[in-house]
């Protein structure tokens, strides 16, 4: 049986369980994210349904049959679903990923930051940011406006322009978590490690304000970020699946 669950002291409860599978589910908990949120339960196994963008993520923590009557019962028809590997066994036969990117969820384990010069960005900083991004495939996908009010992006500029950015995905000082992201260099400044530079702010920022759990998504067949990253002293933690995708019934089970 799934309920509802609506107490954010009882999900809190259960997604300190694993701060970093739960790093952006906690995030979430803050006030003008929460209201987006559906969160359900199945004994220990918990669903989050993200309702504030236009992907819905479908995010979940638990194992075994609670966690395939959660994937097979929840309210929920489609989705941007999360998975780790270990929980891909309990969907097959609910639901179908209509493309799959396989990622790693690093975190630091031995903080070693790359020194440089770097500007804070904020909202008044938002076009220059996009122009950014359009000078390369696959920069800023993951980019919205009010991430920049967060106070956590970061930048390198040569000549005035900038060059390089890093910021934050999610951020929340009251559940102390940060998703390190929208990290881009322009490409015909590549190879510099202004990628690293950048990102190296963001951290910073983030470990001035107390942050405890700090991590990053990266595609797992990228390894030359993976190799950037590592040098600063992260780890790749696990490694999940996400994706498009749909319940192959169609509907809740009932």
């Amino acid at each position: 049986m799934i309920t509802r669950i609506t107490e954010r002291a009882a999900i809190r409860r259960l997604l300190d369980r694993d701060r970093i599978w739960a790093l952006y589910a906690l995030a979430d908990l803050d006030d003008g994210l929460f209201e987006d949120c559906q969160w359900w339960v199945c004994g220990e196994a918990l669903a989050l349904v993200f309702e504030g963008i236009s992907i819905r993520p479908i995010f979940v923590m638990g194992e075994g049959a609670e966690l395939r009557e959660l994937l097979g019962r929840m309210p929920a028809d489609w989705g941007y679903l999360n998975l780790r590997t270990e929980q891909l066994a309990e969907a097959p036969g609910l639901w179908s990923y209509q493309e799959q990117h396989v990622m790693h969820r690093m975190v630091i384990e031995d903080w070693r930051p790359r020194t440089g010069d770097c500007v804070v960005l904020g909202p008044e900083h938002e076009s220059e940011i996009r122009q950014l991004y359009e000078t390369g495939d696959g920069g800023g996908v993951a980019f919205a406006p009010y991430q920049l009010a967060t106070g956590f992006f970061r930048g390198v500029r040569r000549d005035g322009a900038l060059v390089a950015v890093g910021g934050v995905h999610v951020v929340s000082r009251a559940e102390s978590v940060g998703g390190v992201g929208n990290i881009f260099t322009r490409p015909d400044c590549r190879g510099q490690g202004l990628a690293q530079v950048a990102a190296s702010a963001v951290v910073e920022a983030l470990r001035a304000e107390g942050i405890r759990t700090i991590g990053l998504n990266v595609e797992s067949t990228n390894a030359p970020a993976i190799a950037a990253y590592e040098r600063l002293g992260f780890q790749a933690r696990f490694t999940y699946v996400e994706g498009p995708a749909r319940r192959i019934t169609g509907r809740a089970i009932s």
